[in-house]
């Protein structure tokens, strides 16, 4: 298969990347089991330079998470050399169909993943690091918001069915439903219904999984973000204010394994450990706990973190408690796994019975 698309590519080279030097061989980057996988593979030119990314559906479900992340970057991202935040997407090269499979082509991007760095022993319990790791991630954020940012709307009766009801409806067919998430909702739409009154929300481009494995980065700089399948050109801006955080603390164990807990530089996390865990039996639970619910320098950092994206966006504290649960709900059916999905199910539940102790449901639209 590497053959055929290295074929493809070779004869549509003058015209998909014209000037660079041409191909040579290839490396596979990245495979997997699920039912949306693909393959990844790198090409390489003759200087020894990638040249081209290839993602290759394995089947009739990651087609669709194929197609996806093409249609979102040719909307996203203008064509040939772009400067500013825009100019940190892929460029979309080609989606074309090789030996029966869908392949999309795009252009490298430059940068290592934040998660590498993260993963190393001492990185995530230094604050100065953490700090640059969140400053890195919100400035580019920022500045891709304000370069898609397309209108603002007003969160009517009509809107809230739209951005609240469709969002649960979806988690309820897909995950699953108990008075205790039709308790939670009912205090959301009413959340949702104060915030209608007052502020009309941002439109902006929308990347949709924007966690540090997706952040190529470099000297402190983010110069490339990858894996576009749930992006979106026109949308709530609120789920990637999200996501960079909850995933940052999701893992601050993984670098420590065997510790019980325990996590360099931060010493309250292990309150959360014990806390979370009658939630149920997700390893993400206590950073999950910890991130937002806890005390010490990192939740402070969280905080200002999602602080200062809403102050960008002209959005009150009030909206936490409208767009943090659909964040919940909306990642449960991010994937079909039914692990994540019931993770993230828990991280749902156990939000409804501590809500009342985390700053995001505090605020008032009232």
């Amino acid at each position: 298969m590497i053959d055929a698309i290295k074929e493809f590519l070779a004869e549509r080279w003058a015209t998909l990347r014209p000037g660079r030097p041409p191909l040579a061989g290839a490396l596979v980057a990245g495979i997997d089991r699920s039912p949306s996988a693909k393959v990844t593979v790198i090409f390489f030119d003759t200087a020894g330079a990638p040249a081209a990314v290839a993602k290759v559906a394995r089947a009739e479900r990651a087609e669709r998470c194929v197609r996806a992340e093409h249609d979102a970057l040719r909307a996203l991202r203008p064509p040939g050399e772009v400067d500013g935040a825009l100019g940190r997407l892929p460029e979309p090269l080609a989606l074309e169909r090789v030996r029966g499979r869908l392949v999309f082509v795009q252009a490298p991007m430059a940068g290592v993943p934040m998660s590498a760095a993260y993963h190393t022993p001492g990185h995530t319990a230094d604050p100065a690091r953490v700090e640059a790791d969140f400053a890195a991630a919100g400035s580019w954020l920022s500045a891709f918001q304000q370069a898609t940012r397309v209108e603002r709307v007003v969160l009517d009766a009509e809107g809230v069915v739209r951005h609240v009801g469709g969002v649960v409806d979806r988690y309820r067919a897909e995950i699953g439903w108990s008075p205790a998430e039709a308790s939670l909702f009912e205090a959301v739409a009413g959340r949702a219904a104060e915030l209608a009154r007052t502020t009309p929300l941002p439109v902006t481009g929308v990347h949709g999984d924007f966690w540090m494995g997706n952040l190529l980065v470099d000297g402190g700089e983010v110069l490339g973000v990858i894996d576009w399948e749930r992006g979106q050109a026109a949308g709530l801006p609120f789920g990637d204010v999200y996501k960079f955080p909850t995933s940052y603390g999701f893992y601050l164990d993984r670098a420590y394994p065997g510790a019980a807990g325990r996590v360099p530089g931060h010493p309250d996390r292990r309150d959360h450990e014990r806390r979370w865990r009658r939630y149920g039996d997700w390893a993400n639970l206590p950073g999950f706990g910890y991130t937002w619910f806890g005390r010490g320098w990192f939740p402070e950092l969280v905080r200002r973190h999602v602080d200062q994206a809403l102050e960008r966006l002209g959005v009150p504290a009030a909206a936490n408690a409208v767009f943090f649960p659909l964040f919940l709900a909306d990642q449960a059916t991010a994937l079909d796994d039914p692990a994540f999905r019931a993770g993230y199910r828990s991280l749902l539940l156990a939000f409804l019975t501590e809500r009342s102790s985390t700053w995001l449901w505090q605020a008032s639209a009232a």
